[in-house]
């Protein structure tokens, strides 16, 4: 009995993961597109170079993930990611962590296309939104004050946080179908406070 309640939930969780990766892939690179194509792309091609280097940075960085629960990983490239959501706009920001956020496991062709899309995509909007937020508060990382710097940095995090965390809960609740709220105490690396302390203090 227990055997086929298993694999009955396997069956959902196989035909309702594609469906989630697809309802967030395929809005978050048309957006982005969209976003990057309004300006003719301009922004982009005005810090190209910076980009790039960036990008290759954090790809570097991130070819060392840490493995968190039942394959979840995290990268080791926040910090690099947050300093270009606050250095370039919204949508440059957002274009550069879908190509830096790298996972050894696509070279390996252990994930698939779609599950590495939204892995991508997922840092995309997270970083997006962070950058979002960052601006919206008008802070400069050129001529903000310390403490406007530190309030608009650490509610960009927070939005990266809530955008990054919420869309991994959701696809590990599907896959592994469970409640998200206990995902979400699987994830957590030790205490919340102070992984919160220490995601802020990156």
């Amino acid at each position: 009995m227990s055997s086929d309640h298993g694999s009955l939930k396997a069956e959902k969780s196989a035909r309702l993961l594609p469906v989630f990766e697809v309802a967030i892939v395929v809005p978050t690179l048309v957006g982005l597109t969209v976003a990057i194509a309004r300006d003719g792309g301009s922004e982009i091609r005005e810090d190209l170079v910076p980009l790039i280097i960036w990008v290759l940075i954090i790809a570097s960085v991130e070819m060392i993930p840490v493995p968190v629960w039942r394959g979840v990983h995290i990268g080791l490239g926040f910090p690099l990611m947050m300093v270009v959501a606050f250095l370039y706009s919204p949508q440059a920001a957002a274009a550069a962590a879908l190509l830096a956020a790298s996972d050894p496991r696509e070279f390996r062709h252990e994930v698939s296309l779609l599950r590495a899309l939204f892995n991508r995509c997922q840092v995309a909007l997270a970083v997006g939104s962070a950058s979002l937020i960052f601006h919206a508060l008008g802070a400069s990382v050129e001529t903000s004050t310390a403490p406007q710097l530190i309030v608009a940095a650490g509610l960009a995090s927070i939005a990266d946080y809530v955008v990054n965390t919420a869309l991994v809960c959701v696809a590990a609740s599907i896959h592994f179908w469970m409640s998200p709220l206990r995902v979400i105490r699987e994830l957590k690396v030790g205490r919340l406070s102070e992984y919160l302390v220490s995601y802020l203090g990156l």
